[in-house]
């Protein structure tokens, strides 16, 4: 019998992506619920509580992104040094395992699922393998409901309740150059069943949900079956989704009536050129103006999030995106410099092209929003300073409250009031704070291709 500790790590910077908004995530409950009987297993979520590391644990399993690379080699490389053994598992390890091994007994490259049994077995038996590479997707049928009794406590101290996340799909088709889901989910667009998803619905003890797909509806038939079983429910949810979802007047009713409240989109850019260049947009049916009309109609609050870098881009993309952010009255808008991932197709030209400006960024502790690499279509300078100006002029306190008043506030639900304003307020601190650090590479033109 072993003593389990799963862990998500956090960086504690008060400028990281997701500080405006917490989540109760699915995959370490999953792997817990995958765990053979007859092991103890504890979760830690650094965003909600700090770890004990004086606790007797005798393996420590990390999932890793690449944002949070560091921390997740600083935990691990902590609990080495005192004899425990440390597997990684996730997005980072699976494309970079030599790197993850460094600081790791053992790495996963891959989905965990499939492995995750028989490398508990290995570990118990003294048996563990270096790497353990899994080459075929996880089937989404006959998955046990994840043990969420093992969370740690998440009450929710602000604005709105913490969402419990629930998966419906996995995988992408889109394979943009810029994401790296399709490298590591699989570009093969794989959905739950839909009464196992209602199951695990009804045994959550929280009327507010998240869908934590990346990008969930994409099987029209299957989400329509699934929110019209989610009707009697009466949940409240959020998600995340492509704009092509406002194509499906009757998708969006019935997304209306199983609950929802609001979704995060990926627009990425206004500019036409860039439109071309991002698969998941290009064919787009509807234009983005018609897509958050229909998106208001229905009551639904909208995340729109916008990406800046893109070759096909100019300095006037970002008086574009405000022009587009304050006539649609798009409610929260996140604001990205464009991140060159390891694994993606985008970062291998990048890297050829010799316009990275260091190789390893993510062990390198730069902010969230440093400019990695030469632009194309305007200089360093132009991006940074039009993407700090963008920041000052979409949350401005006049900007937030013209933007509020875009959607009808009687479609509105009290919940969807206290979203907006604890979303809006809490991404302009962030974001004002983010402004304040140093872009090492804003006059670095000649640093291209510093290792």
């Amino acid at each position: 019998m072993m003593k389990i500790k799963l862990i998500a790590p956090r960086e504690p910077r008060e400028d990281t992506l997701s500080s405006p908004f917490k989540l109760q995530r699915v995959n370490l409950p999953l792997l817990a619920a995958l765990t053979p009987p007859g092991h103890t297993i504890t979760i830690v979520e650094e965003a909600f509580a700090p770890d004990d590391i004086n606790q007797d644990v005798d393996l420590v399993g990390i999932t890793v992104m690449t944002d949070l690379a560091l921390r997740a080699y600083q935990i691990a490389d902590t609990y080495r040094q005192k004899a425990v053994k440390v597997v990684m598992g996730g997005i980072h390890p699976t494309v970079l395992p030599d790197e993850a091994l460094e600081h790791a007994d053992a790495v996963v490259m891959g989905e965990a699922e499939a492995v995750w049994p028989q490398l508990v077995s290995d570990a118990a038996s003294g048996q563990m393998q270096r790497l353990y590479r899994v080459d075929t997707a996880t089937r989404l049928q006959g998955l046990p409901i994840p043990r969420r009794d093992l969370f740690p406590g998440t009450k929710a101290k602000g604005y709105a309740p913490i969402p419990i996340g629930v998966e419906t799909s996995r995988g992408c088709p889109y394979d943009c150059e810029f994401c790296s889901i399709g490298q590591t989910l699989g570009q093969h667009y794989r959905v739950r069943p839909v009464q196992e998803v209602i199951t695990e619905i009804e045994s959550i003890d929280s009327p507010c949900l998240f869908f934590v797909d990346d990008s969930l509806g994409l099987n029209r038939n299957a989400a329509k079956e699934l929110f019209t079983e989610m009707i009697p429910l009466r949940r409240q949810w959020l998600a995340q989704g492509t704009v092509s979802l406002a194509e499906d007047l009757e998708l969006l009713g019935l997304m209306k009536r199983a609950g929802c409240l609001g979704f995060l989109i990926g627009f990425e850019s206004v500019q036409s050129g860039t439109q071309n260049e991002v698969n998941k947009i290009k064919n787009l049916k509807i234009d983005f103006y018609e897509a958050m009309r229909r998106f208001h109609a229905e009551g639904f609050g909208i995340l729109g999030c916008f990406v800046f870098g893109f070759d096909y881009e100019n300095k006037d993309v970002f008086e574009h995106t405000f022009e587009f952010v304050m006539r649609s009255r798009m409610d929260c808008v996140q604001l990205r410099v464009l991140t060159p991932y390891p694994g993606t197709r985008l970062y291998q030209r990048l890297l050829s092209e010799g316009r990275l400006f260091v190789r390893d960024w993510w062990l390198r502790g730069y902010p969230p929003d440093t400019l990695l690499f030469q632009p194309k279509g305007m200089t360093a300078d132009e991006l940074i300073n039009g993407f700090a100006r963008l920041n000052r002029q979409a949350y401005s306190f006049g900007a937030m409250t013209k933007r509020f008043f875009g959607m009808n506030p009687w479609k509105r639900t009290l919940l969807g009031c206290l979203l907006y304003a604890g979303l809006n307020l809490s991404t302009r601190k962030r974001y004002f704070i983010g402004l304040r650090n140093p872009q090492p590479f804003a006059e670095a033109s000649s640093s291209i291709g510093k290792q």
